[in-house]
């Protein structure tokens, strides 16, 4: 009588180790990206719609999604009298993970010229363990408009975040100092979900901020402003140079007031329109 077959043990895929090196810099009146990768993060491709001053740069993953293991690190530096505009083509997805295996992303971006970091949602699946950072250094001449979104469960698939967690920060560094620190550390099914000081009942948030040069700092009728066009979302000045704003809702609903708020701050700071990416489009 023959044996059963015994039960392979499960082969788990490698984690990814990726890395990618940016450096926007001036050529003439031209900006210029210089990259390099190692591992599955690429720039797809740079584009002009704009003209040659401002650059566009679309950042890929190709795995499509970061799973336990993974390593992602990504190294900007946006040099004086630059503009680069850096997006991503579809959600960032945390995958789930077991045991203690948990996924890295690492961001440090070195701001002298102009930048917009726009990057479609993350989407947090359950089960997922995430650790996130990102991490801004701004000299005087530096401006900025960025925004980061987050989406816990695939709610249309009836999944939700009921177990793993997330543990992201935030933090702006100008002339050398700190001036903002945003710490989210969120767990599974978290009382904070549900909680009015917390996402109050909503498992979608968006957070964005801008940036102005040191000799146009944000007073009170350029707040008022902002405030008054952009009614959606709650709006603080964590530094002159600074401003924060956060929204919890529906993540379309969110989608659409960052845009908003993107298209108004784009005007404030530089004088430029505020027309969708074309990528959002596809």
């Amino acid at each position: 009588m023959l044996a059963p077959l015994s039960k392979s043990p499960e082969v788990l895929p490698a984690p990814w180790q990726a890395q990618l090196w940016l450096k926007f810099r001036q050529q003439d009146s031209r900006t210029i990206l210089q990259h390099g990768h190692c591992g599955p993060l690429r720039i797809q491709k740079t584009l002009y719609p704009e003209g040659a001053s401002c650059c566009h740069a679309v950042i890929v993953h190709p795995p499509g999604g970061i799973a336990a293991g993974d390593d992602l690190v990504i190294d900007a530096h946006i040099a004086h009298g630059t503009h680069a505009v850096l997006s991503t083509p579809s959600a960032t997805k945390w995958y789930g993970a077991f045991g203690q295996s948990h996924a890295t992303q690492s961001i440090d971006l070195l701001l002298d010229g102009k930048l917009e970091w726009l990057p479609a949602e993350t989407i947090v699946f359950n089960r997922a363990q995430v650790h996130s950072r990102l991490r801004i250094v701004a000299s005087g001449a530096a401006s900025m408009i960025g925004w980061d979104q987050l989406i816990f469960g695939r709610h249309a698939s009836g999944e939700s975040f009921e177990h793993g967690w997330f543990d992201q920060s935030l933090q702006f560094e100008i002339d050398g100092q700190i001036v903002w620190i945003d710490r989210i550390r969120l767990h599974g099914n978290d009382a904070l979900f549900e909680s009015p000081i917390g996402l109050a009942g909503q498992r979608s948030m968006a957070t964005l901020w801008a940036l102005r040069p040191e000799d146009a700092t944000w007073d009170e009728p350029s707040m008022e402003s902002i405030r008054a066009r952009v009614t959606q979302m709650a709006w603080t000045c964590v530094h002159p140079r600074l401003l924060v704003a956060r929204m919890v809702g529906e993540p379309m609903d969110l989608t659409a007031a960052l845009q908003q708020a993107r298209g108004t701050l784009r005007h404030m700071l530089w004088a430029m329109s505020g027309a969708p990416l074309r990528l959002w489009a596809t």
